[in-house]
């Protein structure tokens, strides 16, 4: 886990949505993403629930 990470999960955290938190971050929804889940896979939990938006 670097500090680029740190950042994305707290970002994520506080907007309450990957798709919020991208846009602060001036990245793709697509990009944030799958950061998560490759710090998710290195830590081997799930960070956030996920719920589908209808």
């Amino acid at each position: 886990m670097d500090t680029k990470q740190i950042e994305y999960i707290i970002k994520i955290a506080d907007e309450g949505s990957i798709t919020r938190a991208a846009e602060k971050l001036f990245i793709t929804q697509s990009a944030l993403s799958q950061q998560l889940q490759k710090l998710e896979k290195e830590l081997g939990a799930p960070l956030f629930v996920r719920n589908k938006s209808d």
